[in-house]
C-alpha cells in the first residue's frame, strides 16, 4: 500500500479520503495542497493531515500516491503538470476525483508516464462543497468508478482497486467514454435540472419575499432543488468539459417535458383523465422496476 499521500484539493472529498485515510492507516503520512488556509490547518489540527502546503508549491518528492480532488479543468492542470515534473518518483500513481474523465485521459495519453495515471471517480458527496462538509462516512458503500487506459498497468491498477477498497467503497471498471455518458445522465443533467428548477421557481414568484414563500415550500420542492446548492465552480467545469454528452440528455429531457405538456393539453382539452391517469401510472412502473 501507499506509504507517502499527497491529496491536492482538500474540499468535501479530498477531506473525506483524508478522514477515512487516517480511519484506517494511522500510519499513512498525508501531506495536503489546497487554496483555503482555513481548511488546512483545521484539518492539521484535527489530526487527519500530517502537513499542509499552498496547491501552488506541489512537491513530488517521496510521494507515493497523489490524489487530485479539484475541479475538472484544474485537475486537467495539475495532473500533467505532475507527470511532467522531474522530481515524480518511477513508481508513483497519480489518481483524480473528477466526474469527467475522457478528458483528463486525452490529456495525458500521448505522455511517456501516461501510466502513471487511473482515471478514478468516487460517486460520493452532497450539494455541499468544503472541508468543513467532509466525513469519512461519505465514502462507505460508495461506487468508484475506475476507467484505466490503453497505457495503464495491470499491476498498478489492481493497487488503485485496493486503495479503493480499503477505504470501504465498491469498484466499478469501464472506459472513459462510457463514464462520461452513464453520468451525463445520473449526475450531470439532475444538477441542471435542479438549477432550472430554481431559477424558475424565482422567476414566477419574482415579486414574492422569501417569507412569503416558506408557507408554500414542501419536502418536495426541497429534495427536488437541493442539487442547486452545489458549488458553481465544479459544476461550471463540468459541463463545459462533458458538453457533448449533457447536451444530448437535455434534448432527450426536453422531449419528455414537451411529451408530458402535451398529455395534459390533450387531457384538458377532451376532458380525459385516463390520458394523464395513464402517464403517471407507466412512471411508476419504471420508478418500481428502478428500486426494486
Amino acid at each position: 500500500m501507499f506509504n507517502n499521500i499527497a491529496i491536492i484539493g482538500l474540499g468535501l472529498i479530498g477531506g473525506s479520503i483524508a478522514r477515512m485515510l487516517k480511519k484506517k492507516l494511522q500510519s499513512v503520512y498525508i501531506i495536503a495542497y489546497g487554496r483555503k488556509p482555513e481548511s488546512l490547518h483545521n484539518a492539521l489540527k484535527e489530526g487527519f493531515i500530517d502537513e499542509v502546503a499552498s496547491i501552488d508549491s506541489i512537491n513530488c518528492n517521496n510521494v507515493d500516491l497523489f490524489i487530485v480532488a479539484t475541479p475538472v479543468l484544474s485537475s486537467i492542470t495539475i495532473i500533467n503538470s505532475l507527470l511532467n515534473d522531474p522530481h515524480l518518483k518511477s513508481s508513483a500513481l497519480i489518481i483524480d476525483a473528477g466526474s469527467v474523465k475522457q478528458s483528463i485521459i486525452d490529456s495525458v495519453i500521448h505522455h511517456e508516464k501516461a501510466h502513471q495515471f487511473v482515471g478514478c471517480h468516487p460517486m460520493a458527496g452532497s450539494e455541499k462543497s468544503g472541508y468543513q462538509f467532509s466525513t469519512h462516512s461519505i465514502l462507505t458503500g460508495a461506487w468508484v468508478i475506475i476507467t484505466p487506459h490503453q497505457k495503464n498497468k495491470h499491476d498498478d491498477i489492481e493497487a488503485i482497486e485496493k486503495f479503493w477498497e480499503m477505504l470501504e467503497c465498491r469498484i466499478h471498471m469501464t472506459d472513459a467514454a462510457t463514464h462520461d455518458r452513464m453520468v451525463a445522465s445520473t449526475s450531470h443533467l439532475p444538477h441542471i435540472v435542479s438549477s432550472a428548477l430554481m431559477e424558475s421557481f424565482f422567476s414566477t414568484n419574482n415579486g414574492m419575499n422569501q417569507s412569503d414563500m416558506q408557507p408554500f415550500i414542501g419536502k418536495g420542492f426541497k429534495d427536488m432543488t437541493r442539487l442547486a446548492g452545489g458549488s458553481p465552480d465544479m459544476w461550471a467545469d463540468i459541463v463545459l468539459v462533458n458538453n457533448t454528452n449533457i447536451i444530448a440528455v437535455l434534448d432527450d429531457y426536453v422531449q419528455s417535458l414537451m411529451k408530458v405538456k402535451h398529455i395534459i393539453q390533450m387531457a384538458t382539452q377532451h376532458n380525459d383523465r385516463d390520458l394523464v391517469f395513464q402517464y403517471f401510472e407507466e412512471i411508476q412502473d419504471k420508478w418500481n422496476k428502478y428500486h426494486a
